[in-house]
């Protein structure tokens, strides 16, 4: 075989190979470098295949061509070469007036060679090259400066890709050391050429070994995926972060982690690189099991850190890291210590407990957990707080107790304000009434003296609005066989007016308005006796049913008045107790159903009826 046939077939089998690799990575040339490394290849590959071709040439000319279509290759990979590493390391995209000057040195090397008037200033051939086989090709006076700039740039590509791959540990250990010996080649041979070492003569091996460099470094790359692991992980880890990083290749392996982390684990950084996460951090293996790719899984751990007394809380997060394809190519596992976080969490929970616990005394001391049976009528009552059944402590409240003579008085009340205030003027007004009551004192008078009684406290502003009624059973009529009702005495303290549903169906207010407590030191409370007819019910009900809000429109007193007679309505005509608490039960929840369903921006709500057997 001759040697051009030799070369021929290299030079394609080699050439296939170049450009194989070269559509293989730009397909990836979303990774970091990715065009810069295409660039290079297709250099490389020029410049093989033009010098190739140039050492089988027999005559000046043919070499003089040859070589000069080298040099395209030859310019362009220390400046390709030197954009790669630059976008790697950083993975950020060259600005353009950065690729403007890598362009100028390669630009004016080509132009000065395409010029037969210039072209000797680059390299220049004597006659008696001739003889030679091939001819060798002298060096002009500018070849050097281009040399020596595109040492400058190789040395500068290649150390800076050396040592950031020499950081890599572990499981590409080997690997990266197979990198690093391939990148040094290059500049080894043609350190070898220009010494005139080893017997090379006057073959060049630098675009050879180059050759080399590129297949072991897109093998590295891509194969080993180090490019798309490793700049992204290091972009992801700051060496002073609080939380602890872990990154993991495919295999579950750490491929890189933080001082923080490396804390948690308590093994130092370079001995946990290439471990498995299984046999340094095994909690987190569920975690993991449960990570769907593309996706991110969040948990939590109790570990127990070296040197640490108590163990420690950390919220865990598990996302992938994935190439601009989607495709996921490692696992960032991020350790936040919550601790203190969760123990001020749990002090917030236990001072809610205990808050809470103190809102159900203080609520249960405010309302009566049963109403008792008061002859003649039946009684419903309901109560729900602004933010709803939540245990929170407020002003609305309502009684139902025996009086002096076993007549019952009912009593609903707004106390202004909410919470531990509210609740002990709550308290007071309840128990101040309970206590006029078993003394007999009128409805009327009892409300002016309550005043006084609030007024006594000149430390804070307590007022109310009260309705005090006195339920009294009128006499049977033995005679006629016929019950008459009840009646009620009401007087109101600045109370809105009840509403009385009759037995022709209609709904009116009933009660003299009165003054609100705790204000003025004279109050105006007139009493009005109310008489119940069997069937007739009687709603007494704080502010915050009818100023209860839907936008600006509030529920007003004729949505409660309907609310009322529709009620009442299914039962209308029935009489006697089992009939009369039906109803009662069903005006309450009609009134509360009513309010909520019209609006969730509400005050408290308390609610009594009165139904006459």
């Amino acid at each position: 075989m001759t040697r051009e046939l030799a070369l021929g077939l290299g030079l394609a089998v080699g050439g296939a190979a170049y450009l194989a690799m070269s559509w293989y990575v730009w397909r990836r040339r979303a990774a970091a470098g990715g065009p810069s490394l295409v660039v290079a290849l297709l250099g490389i590959f020029v410049w093989t295949a033009c010098y190739a071709v140039e050492l089988s040439t027999h005559t000046v000319a043919a070499a003089q061509v040859w070589s000069g279509l080298k040099f395209v290759g030859v310019v362009t990979v220390p400046a390709a070469l030197w954009a790669f590493v630059r976008q790697y390391t950083t993975r950020r995209p060259l600005p353009r007036s950065v690729l403007a000057a890598l362009c100028v040195e390669p630009v004016l090397v080509l132009a000065l060679l395409a010029l037969p008037q210039t072209r000797d200033l680059v390299h220049f051939y004597r006659p008696s090259d001739e003889i030679t086989d091939p001819p060798v090709a002298h060096a002009g006076p500018l070849l050097w400066p281009h040399a020596l700039y595109s040492w400058v740039l190789l040395v500068v590509a290649l150390g800076t890709f050396v040592t950031r791959i020499g950081r890599i540990g572990g499981p590409y250990r080997r690997q990266a050391n197979v990198l690093i010996v391939a990148s040094l080649l290059p500049l080894l041979g043609n350190v070898v050429y220009n010494l005139d070492l080893f017997g090379l003569g006057r073959v060049d091996p630098a675009p050879f070994l180059f050759a080399i460099f590129t297949f072991v470094l897109v093998w590295g790359i891509f194969r080993l995926r180090l490019l798309d692991i490793l700049p992204v992980a290091r972009g992801a880890l700051v060496a002073q972060m609080v939380d602890g990083v872990v990154v993991l290749d495919a295999q579950g392996r750490i491929a890189d982690v933080n001082a923080a982390a490396a804390h948690v684990v308590g093994v130092p950084r370079g001995a946990l690189i290439g471990r498995y996460v299984e046999d340094v951090l095994p909690a987190v293996v569920p975690l993991l099991r449960e990570h769907r790719a593309g996706g991110t899984t969040k948990g939590h751990l109790d570990l127990e850190l070296d040197g640490e007394v108590e163990r420690r809380d950390f919220a865990v997060q598990v996302s992938s890291l994935t190439d601009r394809r989607g495709s996921e190519i490692a696992l960032l596992v991020v350790l936040r210590d919550v601790t203190e976080r969760m123990d001020a969490e749990r002090r917030l929970r236990e001072l809610l407990d205990d808050r809470t616990r103190l809102a159900d005394t203080l609520q249960a001391g405010l309302r009566p957990q049963l109403l008792p049976t008061v002859p003649g009528v039946r009684i419903a009552a309901r109560w729900v707080p602004a933010g709803g059944e939540s245990g929170r402590v407020s002003g609305d409240f309502y009684d139902v107790h025996q009086t002096l003579g076993g007549d019952h008085a009912v009593v609903l009340g707004d106390v202004a304000g909410k919470g531990v205030h509210a609740a002990v003027v709550t308290s007071m007004t309840r128990y101040t009434l309970r206590t006029l009551s078993a003394q007999g004192w009128s409805p009327g008078r009892a409300l002016e003296q309550l005043n006084q009684a609030l007024l006594s406290d000149v430390g804070e502003e307590r007022f109310c609005t009260v309705l005090y009624g006195r339920v009294v059973q009128d006499p049977v009529d033995i005679a006629t066989d016929w019950t008459p009702g009840v009646r009620l005495t009401l007087a109101l303290g600045g109370h809105p007016q009840p509403l009385v549903r009759w037995l022709d169906g209609s709904v009116t207010a009933v009660g003299q308005p009165g003054t609100a407590l705790g204000l003025l030191s004279r109050v105006e409370i007139k009493e009005e006796s109310v008489h119940l007819q069997p069937g007739e019910v009687l709603v007494a009900y704080t502010d915050g049913v009818t100023e209860a809000r839907s936008g600006i429109e509030q529920f007003g007193e004729q949505r409660l008045a309907d609310v009322i007679a529709a009620a009442a309505e299914g039962l209308r005509g029935k009489h006697g107790a089992a009939a009369a608490a039906l109803v009662a039960d069903a005006v309450a929840d009609g009134v509360l159903q009513a309010v909520e369903a019209f609006s969730s921006e509400r005050d408290d709500v308390a609610v009594l009826v009165v139904v006459a057997e």
